[in-house]
Formats: C-alpha cells, structure tokens, sequence
C-alpha cells in the first residue's frame, strides 16, 4: 500500500536529512522524511556542535570549500531560523584554543596559524605558555604554547535540526526504510518494514552511519561506517571556560547550559552506541591533560554517539552512479553539524536544477568502486 507521496522522499532526519528538506522547500519542492527513530535521534542530536572549517580530514584540502560554505551557510541560518521557527539554535561565535604539548605539535601549529591568518573572515594567533594563562590559569602549565582562532563558532546541534525540519514544513515518518522501489530503470519510491511504500520521484539517502544498508539497494559500495564518539557534560568548580579549549581532537568548553562538555572518544565498536566506562576515564583523562586546574564535581550526563565516517574521511554527496534520482548525502564524521547545510543545499540543488556551484568531484558516491 502506498502510504504518502511527495517529490522528494529523504531517508534519514539527522542533521543532513534535515538540512536537505529545508533548502529542497526554500526552492517549493515538497519532501517526506523517513527515520527509524525520529528527528536528531543520533549524532545530530548528542553531538557537541562545534564549526570550526580550518581544520580536520581534508583541510587544507578538498573538504575546505565544503567546509567554509557551510560555515557561511550557518551563520544565515542563525539569523532566519529562531524566526521562522521560534527555536534558538544556539548559534555564538566562540574562540578556540589548540594546546601544544610537544616541539611537534608546536610546529604544527604554528603552521597552521599561518594557513589559517590568510583565509577572510578568520584569525589566528600565536601563544606563549605565559599567554596561555591569561586565557585561563587552569591550562596545563607544562604546556610549549597553542594557536588562539578567532571566528569559529558553536550551535546547539539537536535545536538546529528540529528547527530545519519544522522550517521545511515535511512530514516525517517514525519507520525503517528497507528499499528502494522501482519502476524499470526509474527509482519510484522507497519501501517500508511495515509493507507500505512511499512513492516519490526523487530519493536522497540521509542514513549517517547506516548508509552501507543503501549498498545492497544500490548495488555499489557506500564506504561509509560508524565511529562512536563519548562526552561528558560537568558541573565543575571555578569559573566557565570562556573559550573552547583542544588537544589532539579533544575539547573543554562551558555551554550554555551552564555545564563543561569534554569529549571526546574515537572507537571503531561498530553500532553499539551504550556509553562506557573507559570512555568516561578516557575523557576525564584528557581533562586533566588540558586542564589540570578544573576540579570536575559531578558527571550530569554521559553519552555516546555514532558519526559517520567515510573510508578516505570525505563527506559522500552526490548522485549515485546507474541510479538516475537517487542522491547520497553522508560521512560527516566529526564535523558532521559543521557540514550538514552544505551537504543538504547541494542535493537541493541538484534536485531542483540538476546541477550545484559546489565542486562535488571529491565527495562522489562512486568513488568506492573498484577500478
């Protein structure tokens, strides 16, 4: 039985699924999302939600134009979304510290502050380990020194995608999608563990870390697998942090709430997504490496989330090779919410006019056949 019909059925309402139905309704497209577990059930929703575009997997590099756009992409979102919506997405420009704790890391650093002072719209600076501590006297003292970023910034990441989804005005239904339909050549809709069928002209596969089911629906390999990440969110003595504060992908910073969120972990532990005790010990480890001067009093919340994470570390956006109207918009990693708009108005784009000004060529789904 066919349930609903829409233009545009998305598979998937974490940040990217949302992200899509929001920018394909800007442009008058109607979408209907299916999600097994409903809106921001996963790492859209328990992520820490810093956008940062200046450095991770492919920066600098071919992840940089995705990367800045999307940062562009938040900053307007931030300014329409709390109106269209009613929700405050948390969006704040936010300073951020990286800790070198090695001539290595120095070097590093310091390279990257060159990189970073050349690019509009961000500065970087270097610091002393004296200078450290006037940004806040808990930092590790033995310290060599770190870069000082101005420019990034940090968004409520599960409010920012309700509030995309409730923009777009689509429907969502809280089920498994199993399949996909089709109609000759043609993909006509998607298949639901109910039975039913939700028929459409256009399917774009949102799935995070669940993309590799979409493998079997397509018949070529979506490289794409979870990577669980934990953090901890803490009532600590002394005064907030009044900035974030890194190491090595870790980071410290006092939210809004009033709490520190410290996180995080990287383990390959498949689709078991239960917080653990040595993830908790990992993150207060790394705590006390940073910032040996913060006294952690209470643990309030402790979660686990599970990104995903592409084979070569490149977000996967595009049309899908011998599947005319089906798109793959995936593999953010740990810069998923920093990247989710930019994915999403890309396959808006290519939706509504088959083509995007955002260079796809590095993010091609088919990038993982076999040559």
């Amino acid at each position: 039985m066919t349930r609903d019909s829409a233009d545009v059925v998305i598979v998937g309402a974490g940040i990217a699924g949302c992200a899509t139905a929001y920018y394909l309704a800007k442009a008058g497209v109607k979408s209907v999302l299916v999600d097994r577990d409903g809106v921001a059930r996963h790492a859209s929703g328990f992520a820490y939600g810093g956008l940062y575009p200046l450095s991770g997997v492919g920066i600098p590099g071919p992840m940089f134009a995705l990367a800045k756009r999307s940062f562009s992409l938040h900053r307007a979102l931030a300014e329409t979304l709390p109106g269209e919506t009613g929700i405050d997405v948390g969006f704040r420009l936010r300073p951020t510290v990286g800790l070198a704790f090695s001539a290595a890391e120095a070097a590093a650093l310091r390279d990257n502050v060159a990189w970073v002072d050349r690019q509009a719209g961000f500065r970087a600076e270097w610091l002393s380990a004296g200078d450290l501590r006037d940004v806040d006297d808990r930092i590790a003292a033995d310290a060599f020194g770190g870069a000082l970023y101005h420019g990034a910034a940090e968004v409520d990441p599960e409010a920012l995608t309700r509030a995309l989804l409730r923009a777009s005005g689509a429907a969502l239904h809280v089920t498994e999608a199993i399949g996909l339909v089709r109609d000759g050549d043609r993909v006509a809709g998607v298949r639901l563990v109910d039975g039913d069928t939700l028929s459409c002209g256009t399917v774009v596969l949102a799935q995070g870390p669940w993309a590799g089911n979409a493998s079997r629906w397509l018949g070529i390999p979506i490289d794409v697998q979870p990577l669980k990440g934990e953090i901890l969110r803490l009532e600590a003595a002394g005064p907030p942090i009044a900035c974030s504060i890194g190491w090595r992908g870790n980071y410290a910073t006092t939210k809004p709430d009033g709490l520190l969120w410290v996180g995080t972990t990287e383990d390959e532990a498949g689709f078991d997504d239960r917080p653990t005790a040595a993830g908790r010990a990992s993150v207060l480890a790394n705590l006390a490496r940073m910032l040996p001067g913060v006294e952690p009093r209470k643990v309030v919340a402790h979660t686990a989330c599970l990104r995903p994470m592409s084979g070569d570390g490149y977000v996967v956006v595009g049309g899908v090779p011998g599947a005319p109207r089906v798109l793959i918009a995936t593999g953010g990693g740990r810069k998923g919410i920093l990247h989710g708009p930019a994915m999403g108005a890309a396959c808006a784009d290519l939706v509504v006019s088959g083509k995007t000004d955002l260079d796809l060529t590095p993010y091609d789904p088919g990038r993982f056949r076999a040559s």
